[in-house]
């Protein structure tokens, strides 16, 4: 029996050494990790029909490990994945290794966080922030909402140096803004920032290390403004970009593609509507050019989830992308959550391109969807904390874009 299950533990390790070698995708809740073989996820065979009888996952790989600390945000460095704490620390005085940075490792049959000592000069916690790397520089950078101060502190975490560097004062609309955003189009890096009907969209030049403020006609946070619409009974936003991925030709056009969602607030009975939004953006300027609903990525797959919806974006390369829309199911009474996968790919329909006969920012089918896979699985979640906040591929593409929010708005 025992030369048995050595065997076994033996066969296991070897899957799992092997599937280290693998694409992989790695989700984060607030309290674990879990990691998905890519090619694990299986097509949805059938409509869904019942939300509430939908099969658990089938993960060939879940940790079920606990973090080492509470609410860890993932980000890239290095080419290695790191996680920051951006749990508040929600006290005065409190000691500062209270947000350690943990270096993230996965091989030999299993997974491991190590803390990395050396990037522990982080000057604040990681709470409201949003986190974002420049796939040119390898830089890393943080915006960061300190305490008794309006506006936010943004901060580079160089590459090669390892070091914390602050930056100047981001321009923003007003002090303090309403509500601020961090994201990079292609490698340049913006901070866009509302307040009411006003915005102001901020562009770094990491060369003269100083903020431009780009023109308010037709630019990205404009575009964000104009699309919210509420009223007695619905209110209707769209997300500040997740993810930017280059595409074959667009760069030669000064064109770049970011993904969002936009979403519905429906009074009850309806169910919240969301959906994937592409953005045709020029990232030098941040100008929206065209934009287009991706709509086959989770046709027929797609469930009614409640407020606390949440999207993630991963960019497998070659215009390969993952997302994955996780939430409570609306109007579910036994604590079910859905969570569902599609990966595509999108290319580029470069006839659409040509602007001639219209003003931008224009609807437009720019780009071809293909999808490769869709799966919808439920999971049990009590807790809104158990639910998936971030997610990355594993092993980390070099270059790659990444960037999370540390909050779940």
């Amino acid at each position: 029996m025992a030369e048995l299950d050595a065997a076994v533990s033996k066969k296991g390790k070897t899957e799992q050494v092997k599937m280290a070698k693998e694409a992989c995708i790695c989700l984060v809740s607030y309290k674990k990790l879990f990691v998905i073989k890519l090619s694990n996820l299986k097509k949805q065979e059938v409509d869904v029909k019942d939300w509430n009888c939908l099969p658990p996952p089938e993960f060939e790989f879940d940790f079920h490990f606990k973090l080492p600390k509470l609410d860890l945000c993932p980000f890239e460095f290095d080419s290695k994945i790191y996680m920051a704490v951006s749990e508040d620390p929600g006290r005065k005085g409190i000691a500062k290794d209270s947000w350690p940075i943990y270096e993230f490792k996965f091989g030999d049959g299993e997974g491991s966080f190590e803390r990395a000592e050396s990037l522990d000069d982080a000057p604040l916690p990681f709470v409201k922030a949003f986190i974002a790397n420049t796939p040119g520089s390898g830089d890393v950078y943080f915006c960061m909402k300190s305490k008794g101060k309006a506006s936010p502190d943004c901060y580079v975490l160089c590459s090669g140096s390892r070091t914390w560097k602050p930056l100047i004062a981001p321009p923003t609309v007003s002090n303090p803004p309403f509500r601020y955003n961090m994201f990079v189009l292609d490698n340049n890096l913006f901070l866009s920032s509302r307040r009411n009907r006003d915005t102001c969209l901020a562009c770094f030049d990491p060369i003269k290390e100083n903020w431009t403020t780009e023109p308010a006609e037709n630019n990205l946070s404009n575009f964000i403004k104009d699309r919210i619409i509420t009223g007695d009974n619905y209110g209707r936003f769209i997300c500040h970009p997740y993810i930017s991925v280059s595409l074959p030709g667009l760069g030669s056009r000064n064109y770049t593609v970011c993904i969002t969602n936009e979403y519905v607030d429906e009074c009850p009975p309806e169910a919240p509507l969301h959906k994937v939004l592409a953005i045709l953006v020029n990232p030098q300027n941040g100008r929206v050019a065209l934009y287009q609903y991706l709509d086959e990525c989770f046709e027929g797959i797609h469930p009614g989830v409640g407020e606390d919806f949440r999207f993630n974006f991963v960019d497998l390369g070659n215009g390969k992308l993952c997302a994955i829309l996780s939430g409570g199911l609306h109007g579910s009474i036994s604590n079910l959550s859905a969570l569902c996968f599609s990966v595509f790919t999108l290319s580029v329909d470069f006839a659409a391109l040509q602007l001639e006969g219209g003003a931008p920012p224009m609807e437009r089918d720019f780009l071809q969807v293909t999808v490769h896979k869709k799966s919808a699985y439920t999971m049990k979640s009590s807790k809104l904390s158990d639910r998936i906040r971030h997610a990355f591929v594993w092993p980390p593409t070099k270059g790659g874009r990444f960037q999370h929010r540390t909050t779940l708005s």
